[in-house]
Order: structure tokens, then C-alpha cells, then sequence
């Protein structure tokens, strides 16, 4: 027997090892062997087997097997869509998909010491009536190991009550009352008082669409369409409950990591240690403890991002895509440029599992697919509880004496309406979608605007460091070095408002979230938490807080600036901005206190932001889906983006030119370029791109094509070029 085997880099290519007669009964695609490739030990997943092989020469044997690295089947064929799907080398998905298989140590777990009674020797209730014959300390302990019997408690967890233990404990070692044992240490594990999934109460509505989900099981996908705040993550758990008492695992999807802990709260309120968190931000000494509990063949509830749609799981029965229009779930920076949500659809088909997508403002291509009856469609169209949408107004900023872009404004009538709510010990969130200070215009005879020099970006002056940033590469400049000319500060961000708000409101308390002050999970849950305690007044902060936040005690939104983002010459720019708006609107009154946001625009009468504040949602999407149609963007046609990077923009256009010859005949009528991206230069690499918007009877034909010409090396191999492969792109800049 022969296999076929690929390793974790990007190589099109496959390599053929002979099977061992003792390994034949263990052999199946996706099995993780170790081999010998170029001198060298190495991993690598079986992608076939045959009784056969064309090649000639002499084969290396599979060294052995990995028993304990257990890839399901339904997710091996999901890994091998994926390659086809985003015309991405096999072994290259498995380097993306399943990198912590490629970490060493993964699977190591520490030791610590634990005790437990001695009940060989002494029975439970002897420790019982003979308590009173202990030091007070020693009972400390013999009531805790009695209570937690027959299990053992790590030696660490009694230094919270008795800093001096190791004496004491030394003493009933010695008098052999107690024994001492090796503990498994385990991150994962984390004491929680588990509510009955009974007390959740389901509306009328919630409960006829959780029967219609769950009664139409594994025959196409659902979508739940619901207002925000109509109690979504209601149906999600009880779903999961049913589904998880079947032994089955579920997997629940977020589109940032931060939204991921607050869900993972959530669930684990109703299912204990039973659910794990996946994001690329865990530790990896926690990724290991999740990876030993789900390689057991047992089911468990997964919360996670991106990412977790590649968590190998025991009989997944359920996967639920939270947000689902967030573009957070598309990877677009490497290939496989996979969209998890896509994949999610693709996984659920390949485990006969039930998938449910949910958002308040639905991507359009989920839109159109329910109303095209592709996924099934139910609807909620009033929040959960006693709770109500909140009242919208309009705030014409042209109207404003001192009105300008370059800097910050709050309308009288704004003012007011937050110091009301702060006097009703209510909490005020305020989004402006722009971060750092101010960009710096140098008023010279150039009067240049200040770029990054290895992109084509706007620098950012941030303040607080007294830098100039690039949001794109992170690349710091001194702003000294233009501090002493004739600037102007041009528009301003969040730290600039911040200090405004801090002068306009000096009694109130504020917090600011934002990639730089919440630059890590373990700073936006400290942030959240302390928002959350009431401790403080307002919570000013970029789109980051614009999604999946549920504070009661909220009542008051304000979005700055709603024309942020208007102008982006992108496709999804419109769609970005209604859900955007539409979604910070959401996180207002929600619970029995009524909510209001107030909008600030210099575009009142603009279509998008009328329809976002109206909630005029069909209006939108019927208008973007004829918008699309006409230029043949998706849902109507696919989207692949190829994009070319290198040093030098002779190099770039010239092997985009290369490609694109080898494309325009076969794909004359559908594509587009070479062309300089909007954003001609990242990272110091200057960018040109070919767009192809494939009609839906060509796919088939376009991925078959792309997958010939990517074969070819000379074509794609090159010291001086970068190529990314970008199907089902969500932005063409």
C-alpha cells in the first residue's frame, strides 16, 4: 500500500511513501504519520492511499503514526474544499488550519501536588466525629477534602486560606490521615454554579422559530433574522442544549475574540466546563488542555473565532454563526483567504450537522439566499423581554456655528440628552470610528498630508506617545521632527474626542475602547468589566463597541460622525456603514428602561443613513441587491481577487501583466485589470491587482483554471513576487 502525503508549507505537490503492513488497518486521509522528508523527520497528513503507484524510484516507509491526533473525516473533507474551493495547496490549509498540531510540546500537560484523605485506612466518617481531635488548621483541610470527596484538591488552592500549609499538611502526611498525589494541571477547568437551561424563558416567537429550526434539521441552512436585542443568543442555547443531549458537540462562532469571551460567559453559565473557548489569542498551554479533552472522543460545546471552524470535534451536531456579517470571519492577508462562515455551511454538510446563522444586519449574501429561499428565513421583529427599540434623532452638524471636520463637535441638544442620562445613573456609549488623535497636514508650498513611507496610508499623530503611526504597518515616527513647522491638525480621532469630552464633562467618568487602549483581550475584558460595574459614566470607543455588547444599564447612544467611511471606494462600503449604524443603535436600551440614539451628520438627507435610523432594512438591502446586480458584484457573480506585491512596481505590473494574458481570453467577458490597487503600496510593496467577477455557471471552469495555472512554477514561483489568491473577496482595495 502507498500514500500520499502533504506537509505543512506551501507546495502544490503531494509525496508518495510506502505503507507498512502494521500501519495498513490505521491508514486513512487525514491521518497525521511521521515521515523521513529531505534527511529529516517530519509530520505530514495522508491525503490518499492506492495499492499502486506510477513512481519509479525508490520510496521512503511511514515512520508511525500519531494515534492520538484524531481528524475527524467530515472535517478532513471540509480541508480538502477549501484547498479546491481557494485554489490553496493542501498541505499549506493544513499549516493554517490546524497549526497547533505543528507546535511542539502541544501535548504536554503540567503536574502539580494534590491531597486527599486517607480513606484506606480511616473511613469518611471517622474524619467526621474525630474532627474536633485536630489542630484548627488541620480541620480547615479535613473539611474541605470532606467535602470534596472522593476527589483530590491541588495543594496550591489551600495557600489562599493558609499561607503557612506545608507544615500542616506535612503533619497529617506523617500521621498518615492524608495521601499526596500528582494532579494533572488543567487551564480549562473553572468552577461555575450551572443554571437549569429551564430557567431560560422563550418568547411566543423565540419558541415557534427554535421548533422550526430544530424540527428541519440537517436539510439546508437557517438564518435568524432578528432586531438587536430580539434574543438570538436565547434560541442559540437552547438549541445547544438539545443538540449537546444528544451527544453531539456544537461549535458557536463570534467574529471578534473579545465578543468570544463575553458568549463563553455565556454558555458556561448553562454548560459548566463542558464549554471551551478557541481564538488565536488563548495561551498555548490552554489550547493544549483543549486539544486533550476534545481528542477523547467526547462531545463538547466550542466557542471561538475565525479560526475555531477548524477545531477537530467529536460529532458535531451544531454550528451556530453569530454576527454572520462581520467581516472579521474573512481571512484576507493568507491564503487559504477562507470565510468561516462560508466554511461553516460547507462543514455542516460534510457532518449532517444543523447550521444556523443569526444577525440583526445580515451580509447581503445571506440576505438574498433567504429570500431565494436557499437557507430558511425566520424573523424577529421586537426585542426580548419588556424592552423596545430605541427612539432615533438626526443631528444636522452643518447647522453648528463651529462646525468642522478637523475637530471635535457635540450638538447642545447632545450635550444635554448625556448629562440627563448620567443623572439617572444611566451609561452613555459614544462611537466615533477613528482612532489616535488627528492625521497632520505640513502648510507649506507641497502642503503635503504626512504618509507612511512604506505605505500608502495617512499617518495618525497619537498623542498620548507623541508619534506618528501608521494604522497599516504600525510603523512609529518621531513627531518631533515636524513639531516645529507650520502644521494643521486634519479630522480627529478617538483620543483627541476623548480629551474633549474630558473638558466638556469633568464630573462625568470616561473610558475609552479602542485598538489602542484595548490592544489585548485581557485589556478589553478590563475595560468591559469596569463599564460594566457602573463605576463609570461613558464608554467612547471605535466599532469595536459597536457589536455584541449587552449592558442593561446603556440608554444613550451617540455616533459622532455617522459619514465616516461614506467615501470608501470599495463595494461593501454602503453596506459596512448601514450595519455599522444600525448595529451601535442596537446596544442602546436594552432592557426595560427606554433607549435613545442620536446621530450627528453633515449627510442628513443621505439614503443610507436615512434607512439605518429609520430601520428601514428592506428598503436598503432591495436597493444594494439592484445597486450589485447592475455592476455584477455578489451575491450576483463570485469575486476573486488576485493580487500581486513586490518591491518593485516594474517587477508587479509586469508579472500581473504575465497573468493576466494567460487569463483574458478564457475569462475576457468577466475580467477586470492589471490595475494599481486604490492602495498602491503596503509594507513597501507596491500592489496591482486582476479582479474576475465570475458568473455562477463559470465557477467550476474558473477554479479548475486558476488551480492549471498556479501548477505551473514558473508562473507563481518567484524571489521577487508575491501572489495572493482572494476568492469570494469582500473589498477591492
Amino acid at each position: 500500500m502507498y500514500a500520499k502525503i502533504c506537509f505543512p508549507f506551501s507546495l502544490d505537490q503531494t509525496f508518495t511513501y510506502e505503507v507498512p503492513s502494521k500501519f495498513k488497518p490505521y491508514v486513512n486521509p487525514g491521518t497525521l504519520v511521521n515521515v523521513l522528508f529531505k534527511k529529516r523527520r517530519c509530520i505530514g497528513f495522508i491525503v490518499s492511499t492506492s495499492f499502486s503507484t506510477n513512481f519509479t524510484g525508490r520510496l521512503n516507509k511511514i515512520l508511525s503514526i500519531n494515534k492520538n491526533t484524531c481528524i475527524p473525516n467530515e472535517l478532513w473533507k471540509t480541508l480538502e474544499w477549501s484547498s479546491q474551493y481557494y485554489i490553496t495547496p493542501i498541505g499549506k490549509v493544513t499549516q493554517i488550519a490546524l497549526s497547533w498540531i505543528f507546535k511542539k510540546n502541544i501535548s504536554q500537560k503540567k503536574q502539580i501536588k494534590s491531597i486527599a484523605l486517607n480513606t484506606k485506612d480511616y473511613s469518611i466518617d471517622y474524619f467526621s466525629q474525630h474532627l474536633n481531635t485536630f489542630t484548627s488548621n488541620q480541620q480547615t483541610i479535613i473539611k474541605a477534602l470532606i467535602k470534596n470527596y472522593p476527589n483530590s484538591i491541588a495543594l496550591i488552592d489551600f495557600k489562599k486560606i493558609l499561607p503557612s500549609i506545608y507544615s500542616t499538611y506535612k503533619k497529617l502526611i506523617q500521621n498518615n490521615f492524608i495521601i499526596e498525589n500528582l494532579l494533572m494541571l488543567d487551564s480549562t477547568n473553572n468552577n461555575v454554579e450551572i443554571k437549569s437551561i429551564d430557567t431560560l424563558q422563550l418568547t411566543k416567537t423565540q419558541n415557534t422559530i427554535y421548533s422550526n429550526i430544530y424540527s428541519k434539521y440537517n436539510t439546508k441552512p437557517h438564518f435568524l433574522y432578528g432586531v438587536t436585542g430580539s434574543g438570538k443568543t436565547e434560541i442559540y442555547l437552547k438549541l445547544t442544549h438539545d443538540i449537546y443531549k444528544k451527544n453531539k458537540s456544537c461549535l458557536i462562532l463570534v467574529p471578534e475574540i473579545f465578543l468570544s469571551s463575553q458568549i463563553f460567559e455565556r454558555f458556561k453559565q448553562y454548560f459548566g466546563e463542558q464549554v471551551l473557548l478557541w481564538h488565536s489569542q488563548a495561551p498555548d498551554a490552554y489550547k493544549r488542555d483543549v486539544w486533550a479533552k476534545i481528542n477523547q472522543n467526547q462531545p463538547y460545546i466550542i466557542v471561538g473565532a475565525r479560526s475555531a471552524i477548524f477545531v477537530p470535534l467529536y460529532k458535531l451536531g451544531l454550528i451556530i454563526v453569530d454576527e454572520e456579517h462581520d467581516s472579521s470571519y474573512k481571512e484576507s492577508e493568507r491564503q487559504p483567504c477562507y470565510n468561516a462562515r462560508d466554511l461553516a455551511i460547507v462543514r455542516a454538510k460534510f457532518s449532517n450537522a444543523l447550521v444556523l446563522l443569526g444577525s440583526a444586519t445580515p451580509s447581503l449574501e445571506t440576505y438574498y439566499n433567504a429570500i431565494i429561499d436557499k437557507y430558511y428565513l425566520h424573523q424577529i421583529k421586537e426585542r426580548y423581554g419588556k424592552a423596545t427599540l430605541p427612539t432615533v434623532k438626526l443631528i444636522d452638524i452643518n447647522k453648528e456655528q463651529h462646525f468642522s471636520f478637523n475637530q471635535p463637535i457635540l450638538n447642545n441638544y447632545v450635550i444635554d440628552k448625556i448629562n440627563q442620562t448620567i443623572l439617572k445613573k444611566e451609561q452613555v456609549l459614544i462611537l466615533h470610528n477613528k482612532r489616535g488623535y488627528s492625521s497632520i497636514k505640513v502648510c507649506n508650498e507641497s502642503d503635503k498630508i504626512l504618509k507612511c513611507d512604506s505605505c500608502d496610508i495617512i499617518l495618525t499623530f497619537h498623542a498620548s506617545s507623541n508619534t506618528l503611526i501608521c494604522h497599516n504597518c504600525n510603523y512609529q515616527y518621531s513627531f518631533d521632527s515636524i513639531s516645529n513647522q507650520n502644521i494643521q491638525y486634519l479630522g480627529y480621532g478617538t483620543e483627541q474626542l476623548e480629551f474633549f469630552l474630558t473638558e466638556l464633562f469633568p464630573k462625568h467618568s470616561i473610558l475609552r475602547m479602542d485598538s489602542d487602549s484595548a490592544s489585548s483581550i485581557n485589556k478589553q475584558n478590563k475595560i468591559l468589566n469596569q463599564f460594566k460595574s457602573e463605576n463609570y459614566n461613558i464608554l467612547l470607543g471605535t466599532q469595536m463597541i459597536a457589536k455584541g455588547l449587552d449592558i442593561s444599564n446603556i440608554t444613550l447612544v451617540v455616533v459622532v460622525n455617522a459619514d465616516i467611511g461614506m467615501m470608501i471606494p470599495d463595494f461593501k462600503s454602503h453596506e459596512k456603514l448601514f450595519q455599522l449604524i444600525h448595529q451601535v443603535i442596537g446596544r442602546s436600551g436594552r432592557s426595560n428602561k427606554k433607549g435613545t440614539a442620536i446621530i450627528q451628520t453633515a449627510q442628513p438627507n443621505n439614503p443610507i443613513i436615512q434607512m439605518a435610523t429609520n430601520y428601514d432594512s428592506k428598503q436598503f438591502y432591495n436597493l444594494q441587491l439592484e445597486s450589485r446586480k447592475a455592476l455584477n458584484y455578489p451575491p450576483f457573480a463570485r469575486l476573486l481577487r488576485i493580487i500581486f506585491q513586490s518591491k518593485s512596481e516594474l517587477v508587479c505590473k509586469r508579472h500581473a501583466t504575465k497573468f493576466f494574458n494567460l487569463l483574458k481570453n478564457d475569462f475576457k467577458n468577466f475580467i477586470i485589470g492589471p490595475l494599481a490597487c486604490p492602495i498602491e503600496k503596503m509594507f513597501n510593496y507596491s500592489r496591482y491587482h486582476i479582479i474576475i467577477k465570475i458568473p455562477v455557471n463559470k465557477l467550476k471552469y474558473v477554479i479548475n483554471k486558476m488551480h492549471t495555472i498556479t501548477k505551473n512554477k514558473n508562473i507563481i514561483t518567484s524571489k521577487n513576487i508575491k501572489i495572493l489568491i482572494d476568492m469570494d473577496s469582500n473589498s477591492t482595495l
